[in-house]
């Protein structure tokens, strides 16, 4: 059996090419005379400028040529995949390089690209907006129309760019689409995604400007809407949909509208305040909401959530949830969920109440993910709890009936994470098992641990 590289097909060897960084694969040329000019056929070409070195516009320019020339003499029948990182900062202007993008992506389009990937981080960095939050492009590179008629087009990422005029986009055939802090106009995003209607999996991740989005499309698995910090409106209407990842601040007026799919199995909320100041722009916060009006529009959010199975959710302190009203209003609302992962601060009397209350509002969960995190919001000195300051722990239906296991992350045995845990431990009636990951402190150990819990059925690991 031979062992020579030279033994295998042309499209393995390109294969192992592509994975390779563009100047190693040049220099795979001058190996034989099979393999002169062989990179020049490989179907995945990426660049990224900040692999080169030299001043700030001795690299860029030299980053554009290089570019500019791989594409010139690409061989290649058909382009697989295309990915381009441009990094400029003030020393060279991006509006002096549309000649050169330009010319990129008409040879990525000729060469019936499948999966384009752009990142041009100046693009975000320098956007001005004035006292309107009004776009001004004069200064930036706008992707052209023409990119977004591209019938061969299966995977599209962008990230920090700017979408222009976009005329009719029509990409019938792709099914991946990630916009990555994208500027443009507030219906610039919507009419992109209202006509990418093969679309299985979408994105939508830091568009500050962004405040309505309407999705209808009929293949969606998997869908992420995120840091749209002045989202106001998102209505989802997908019946194959069975990942969706929210995050936004979910006690606001918010207009959620999701049209109940059967097959929705996992959900990811974060919970985010609205911002006054995101990436230059000038926001005008709502005035606080009551305590009666948050647990009410929370329900119905949740109300749209009925089919969920398995729920994460993150927040930077579990203290938003301290709401009694929620055990009123929303008490079957997320009756379905299985499996519960929260992720935050649980370092008060406060947030301990806020962990009890989301627990109380799902009857049916049987394993739990705690991963505790470090306060990052201020709080006062007398936030911190003791074993003094008993807490009124709502009724939990799932510690008497279904809570099976538990797991617990970065656990440091602080005095909230025991209160908290001893409560499980001597509730929980059908617990078997508690795993435990410590953080970068340890204050108790295995033993104090176990003398916590009552039953002794209950296996606890770390």
């Amino acid at each position: 059996m031979s062992t020579n590289i030279n033994d295998l097909i042309d499209d393995i060897l390109l294969c192992v090419i592509s994975f390779l960084p563009p100047k190693d694969a040049a220099r795979t040329s001058i190996l034989c005379r099979r393999w002169r000019y062989f990179y020049r056929r490989c179907p995945s070409i990426a660049f990224d400028q900040r692999n080169f070195g030299g001043d700030e516009e001795f690299r860029t320019k030299r980053f554009l040529n290089i570019v500019s020339s791989t594409l010139l003499f690409y061989k290649g029948e058909s382009l697989e995949q295309f990915k381009l990182v441009f990094n400029a900062n003030a020393t060279y202007e991006l509006s002096n390089c549309p000649t050169y993008f330009d010319s990129f992506l008409r040879t990525a389009r000729e060469k019936n690209i499948r999966s384009l990937c752009l990142e041009m981080s100046y693009a975000s960095s320098s956007v001005l907006h004035d006292k309107t939050n009004k776009l001004n492009t004069e200064n930036e590179y706008c992707l052209p129309s023409y990119i977004f008629k591209c019938a061969s087009l299966q995977r599209l990422i962008l990230k920090d760019c700017t979408l222009g005029t976009l005329g009719s986009p029509s990409l019938q055939n792709l099914v991946v689409l990630h916009l990555i802090r994208v500027e443009g106009s507030k219906q610039s995003i919507q009419e992109l995604i209202i006509n990418c209607i093969s679309l299985r999996e979408l994105a939508v991740e830091g568009c500050p400007l962004l405040e309505k989005l309407q999705i209808s499309l009929l293949k969606l698995e998997t869908l992420s809407v995120r840091c749209c910090h002045q989202m106001k409106s998102l209505r989802i209407n997908a019946p194959n949909l069975f990942s969706l990842n929210f995050e936004a601040d979910l006690f606001n007026k918010l207009d959620f509208k999701f049209l109940k799919p059967e097959e929705l199995r996992c959900v990811r909320l974060g919970l985010c305040q609205q911002k006054e100041y995101i990436n230059g722009i000038i926001f005008e916060l709502p005035k606080p909401l009551s305590s009666l009006t948050r647990a009410k529009e929370f329900t119905k959010f949740a109300m749209e959530l009925l089919n969920a199975k398995n729920l994460s959710l993150a927040s930077s302190s579990f203290e938003d949830f301290a709401i009694e009203e929620l055990l009123q209003f929303a008490p079957l609302q997320l009756h379905k969920v299985k499996h519960l992962s929260l992720k935050g601060w649980i370092g008060s009397q406060k947030s301990i109440l806020g962990v009890s209350i989301l627990l109380a509002l799902m009857s049916s969960i049987e394993s739990l993910i705690l991963e505790f995190t470090e306060n990052t919001t201020e709080k006062p000195q007398d936030s911190t709890v003791t074993d003094e300051e008993p807490i009124d722990f709502p009724s939990i239906d799932c510690l008497n009936y279904t809570l099976k296991r538990i797991t617990l992350r970065n656990f440091v045995g602080d005095e909230a994470e025991l209160i908290l845990l001893k409560h499980f431990l001597q509730h929980a009636v059908f617990l078997d098992e508690i795993r435990i990951g410590w953080g970068k402190e340890k204050l108790v150990n295995l033993e104090d641990i176990n003398m916590l819990k009552n039953s002794k059925s209950i296996n606890i690991i770390d």
